[in-house]
């Protein structure tokens, strides 16, 4: 399923944001001291920009999380109310011999904007009291002043919904004191593993290099609609015969399914998996396993280009200075974004409004240098204007810009080139693999090699044959049973193709093998279609 459709729009909501608090670290070493405390990168954050960042202990145990963020005289915290306290314990009892000041700031009830609008006002506003943030499926910021956001309100309700599909998560319910951070949706958004030391970080990184964590949280988009979730948070499950299968972490209605935030044991983690969960009440729940977060916050280019849309939708309804508005946030949120310029230019010449146009044109050829659009609106805009010679001039760029200049070789060369090389490196393979044969017959590596050189030659059958006697020599071969199903549905035979790779994603599951797991789980999917 498309995670986006039905997404409830985010453009200019507000709502109240209790539970969070500040606290401020000062001094001329907060960001070298920090650096040895948190998960994140500091070095890579610029001023007035934030992500998500935890503390741990030594064994590498959440204490706390929080959005980070730098100012120019200070790196500020913002953090769930419960730990706060916590964590500024923690920090203390590290600051030894460094200039370095932890202090809980008392500020107003605070307020979170969403949305493209919301980050576009942001932007203007870079003070002290708009703290930017990510999550809820959308981008924004927390802001404590009393100054009017101008923003219509959106419910608690759909701000939750929002929380469990597309994150940050809440402490004490989708992550826990002492929880490893392996564990939690935190460690693809709040872990840097590029930085230098910190607290912890040697039970991460060989967590994560030994097959991952037992549990990590993903969704599970519930298969009938009407399924009751209320009383499920805390509650385990089993599936099949693994008994500790999961937990349910949050709960939440949406785009008329019913979903489950839940810690899942690895070997069940395959994207797409259809699972039957039993809980303590012999109440089962099929469900199938889907991506953590459903709704990721987008990109400053997916929001330009959401606000470009809406731009057209306004324009196409006569609303011309909305239409510019969305334009101006748009290029405000992505300066980059050529859409927005052109859209913009073309909406002001329409209008009548031809010089405001042509710099539009030009401030898109600044992004796009070879944008023919741009110089083909612009002919246009000096035609109309009666500037003859520009606007010939830019006709004859439109023209050049788009057939490009001369390649610097024949492409149909080039590509029989390509094609009589790659044959030759087959050739020195195939050789290589037969001579291991010639040793040792049941060879499992070089049955597996054949077999690929088969399928890249479109010989399906006999791919086939080799990836079946690589398989005989090593049952837990998941790349020859990944391929050794693609052969079969290269000779049609579908059903068996079914079985081959059903069993090739337990074997897979079970040696840790997540990725060729789910691209057998993604063949699965495709041929129930």
């Amino acid at each position: 399923m498309n995670a986006r459709a039905g997404c409830l729009d985010l453009d200019g909501c507000v709502a109240p944001f209790p539970g969070w608090k500040i606290i401020e670290v000062t001094g001329s070493h907060r960001e070298r001291f920090l650096s040895s405390q948190v998960t994140s990168d500091l070095s890579t954050l610029g001023e007035g920009e934030s992500r998500l960042s935890a503390l741990l202990d030594r064994t590498g145990r959440l204490q706390a999380f929080f959005f980070i963020r730098k100012r120019a005289d200070a790196v500020e915290l913002l953090i769930p109310e419960a730990v706060a306290d916590h964590c500024v314990e923690k920090l203390e009892a590290h600051v030894i011999a460094d200039d370095v000041a932890i202090e809980r700031r008392d500020v107003g009830p605070m307020r979170l904007a969403l949305g493209p609008m919301a980050v576009s006002l942001a932007d203007q506003r870079l003070d002290d009291e708009i703290f930017p943030v990510s999550g809820w499926g959308s981008r924004g910021f927390v802001t404590w002043s009393d100054q009017e956001v101008g923003l219509p309100d959106v419910s608690s309700a759909d701000l939750s919904t929002r929380r469990v599909l597309g994150g940050p998560p809440t402490w004490d319910l989708e992550v826990r004191p002492g929880q490893l951070i392996n564990e939690t949706s935190l460690l693809d958004s709040a872990v840097s593993f590029d930085k230098g030391c910190y607290l912890g970080q040697e039970t991460v990184a060989k967590v994560a290099a030994h097959r991952g964590a037992v549990r990590a949280p993903v969704l599970l988009e519930l298969e009938d609609s009407e399924t009751e979730i209320t009383g499920l948070v805390g509650t385990k499950f089993r599936v099949g015969d693994r008994t500790s299968a999961g937990m349910v972490l949050s709960a939440a209605r949406w785009n008329g399914a019913g979903w489950l935030q839940v810690s899942l044991h690895r070997e069940l983690r395959v994207i797409g998996r259809k699972l039957r969960c039993v809980f303590a009440d012999d109440r089962a729940i099929d469900a199938a396993v889907r991506s953590m977060p459903l709704l990721p916050a987008p990109s400053r280019e997916e929001m330009a280009d959401r606000l470009t849309v809406a731009a057209s939708a306004a324009y196409a309804e006569d609303r011309d200075d909305r239409a510019l508005e969305l334009l101006d946030r748009a290029i405000a949120i992505c300066p980059t974004w050529a859409d927005a310029f052109e859209s913009k230019g073309v909406i002001l010449g329409r209008l009548g409004r031809q010089y405001e146009a042509i710099e539009q044109m030009h401030r898109l050829l600044e992004v796009d240098p070879s944008s023919v659009m741009a110089h083909s609106n612009l002919s246009l805009l000096f035609n109309q204007l009666g500037d003859k010679d520009a606007a010939e001039r830019h006709l004859a760029l439109a023209t050049r810009v788009s057939f490009g200049g001369e390649p610097r070789s024949d492409p149909a060369i080039d590509d029989r080139n390509r094609i009589e090389d790659l044959e030759a490196e087959r050739k020195r393979r195939e050789e290589m693999f037969r001579r291991i044969l010639e040793i040792d017959p049941d060879d499992a590596l070089a049955h597996f090699g054949l077999g690929e050189l088969a399928m890249e030659r479109g010989h399906f059958a006999r791919a086939a044959d080799h990836l079946e006697r690589a398989i005989a020599g090593d049952p837990n071969h998941s790349a020859a049973i990944l391929a050794l199903g693609s052969a079969l549905e290269g000779v049609d035979d579908t059903g068996r193709a079914r079985q081959i790779y059903e069993r090739g994603i337990e074997i897979a599951a079970k040696m840790g093998d997540l990725s060729t797991a789910q691209k057998m789980q993604d063949r699965l999917n495709a041929l129930a279609r």
